[in-house]
């Protein structure tokens, strides 16, 4: 809710924080058809509340995350120099100190394959490399190997039931901009599930870029784990 002069509050959405129109329906929790279609296709590809309560009961209490999606190692200026906060190349080495020896339950970095070489000595025994995989096709121009995934290393807060996939195969975000690097839902989804996240955890997004991924958390960590478990049916 937005307070408003007198003391009374309008309704916003959910996902854009926007005003809802007065003339939308009274249990309204997005302002449009887009919004609306954003959130439903973030549940359905979220199974964040379908792990058990019971299953998780050791570490139920809420818990403390991070994601770093800082400019991956050599293409900063490349791919950000224009950006109003564009600050050079990222200290990666103090970047992922500060994750470890942070207030975080877990963490996660994304970075490039080029770059996992130098960047997974830096991290802790625990954390684990997964895999984004885009599907589509490699340019004929090309010649030798030419990529076509990224590298979200995880270290994960909570190890819970059922068991999921440590990759995603999903396409890259069509929407929402046109900053380069920016996370398709369906990474998002994924990404609360390698972490071990559930409903009322905290998420700090410490490159947040479009925001994609803090208005992905608004939405599925408010929800109860019996609310997501009806919106997947």
């Amino acid at each position: 809710m937005k307070a408003v002069a007198g003391g009374s509050a309008k309704p916003v959405c959910r996902w854009c924080r926007g005003e809802i129109p007065p003339t939308a329906r009274k249990d309204a929790k997005t302002c449009g058809r887009k919004c609306r279609q954003t959130v439903w296709r973030l549940r359905r590809r979220s199974s964040t509340g379908d792990a058990s309560p019971a299953a998780a009961v050791a570490d139920a209490r809420p818990m403390i995350f991070a994601y770093a999606d800082p400019p991956y190692p050599g293409t900063s200026k490349r791919y950000y120099g224009k950006e109003p906060t564009y600050g050079g190349e990222v200290d990666h080495a103090l970047l992922i100190q500060n994750l470890v020896t942070g207030a975080f339950d877990g963490w996660a970095l994304s970075t490039s394959a080029k770059a996992l070489r130098d960047i997974l000595p830096l991290c802790p025994p625990e954390a684990r490399v997964c895999a984004w995989m885009k599907p589509h096709g490699v340019p004929p121009a090309t010649y030798g190997l030419h990529n076509v995934w990224e590298v979200p290393i995880v270290v994960q807060g909570r190890k819970l039931r059922p068991g999921h996939p440590d990759a995603l195969r999903a396409l890259p975000a069509r929407k929402g901009g046109t900053l380069p690097g920016r996370k398709p839902l369906a990474f998002c989804a994924w990404l609360f599930q390698c972490l071990g996240m559930l409903p009322g955890d905290e998420l700090h997004d410490l490159y947040p870029g479009t925001g994609v991924l803090s208005k992905a958390w608004r939405v599925l960590g408010a929800e109860s784990w019996t609310g997501i478990r009806e919106m997947a049916l």
